[in-house]
């Protein structure tokens, strides 16, 4: 019997894309989520009842994704132009030696980049609401934090915002001024977010719609798709 057993890693990141044109959004210092997926092939043991334990599986693959995660990849060693193609080489030429039966690995981008919010309905006739949700890819580090801390070294995220509000045309109409200076940006340069952890981030973002008088009600930020902060304006 033989089978195909893939897991699936997360990693933040921070890089410009070396191989990009000139002025490109790509080119300039921004990041990431990505999620690199690798395959494991081969015969099952009959006696475990398993190709590999998983367990082991993750042991193998944790100390390549580490060199990676929270981290600025150009300054990675033998990465290129950091492209999702060079990262999936990079990965292929190391999981390749440290994980028995490696048979691939593919990386991905997690969230999109174009300002297109999505926008759905979750109040009622008497009270209408709605929930309109847009991404954007940046950099930041937070430099409050402890020197040895993971989150103190630059890095990025494929952030995520959802914001319930009264009139969803008036509130994307006022975020299209505000996006450009988050999306393909490092957020430590921008005046206000000096320290942008997802609570500064929420408050920054209430605080410039409330100043262009945007109907909105409730603000959620994702750093990962595991994580939400919720602000309400308090």
């Amino acid at each position: 019997m033989k089978v195909v057993l893939c897991r699936r890693f997360h990693f933040e990141a921070a890089h410009r894309n070396l191989s990009a044109p000139a002025g490109a959004m790509a080119a300039r210092l921004h990041g990431h989520s990505y999620i690199a997926t690798v395959d494991v092939a081969g015969p099952v043991d009959e006696n475990a009842g398993w190709l590999i334990d998983f367990a082991d599986f993750k042991s193998a693959c944790a100390p390549i994704i580490a060199q990676l995660d929270h981290r600025m990849l150009n300054d990675v060693e033998g990465m290129r132009d950091t492209s999702r193609e060079d990262i999936q080489r990079w990965l292929v030429e190391r999981l390749a030696i440290a994980v028995p039966g490696f048979a691939g690995c593919t990386v991905d981008v997690e969230g999109d980049v174009a300002f297109a919010p999505l926008v759905g309905h979750i109040g009622t006739a008497v009270e209408p609401r709605e929930r309109m949700e847009f991404g954007f890819a940046a950099a930041h580090f937070l430099p409050q934090l402890p020197a040895d801390h993971r989150c103190r070294r630059l890095h990025g995220h494929s952030f995520r915002v959802v914001i319930d509000t009264r009139d969803s045309q008036s509130t994307v109409a006022r975020l299209s001024e505000l996006y450009e200076q988050l999306d393909h940006q490092l957020l430590n340069d921008v005046p206000g977010l000096e320290n942008p952890t997802a609570e500064h981030l929420a408050r920054w973002l209430w605080k410039s719609l409330d100043a262009r008088r945007a109907p909105i009600e409730k603000l959620m930020i994702r750093e990962t798709c595991t994580t939400t902060c919720i602000y309400r304006g308090e």
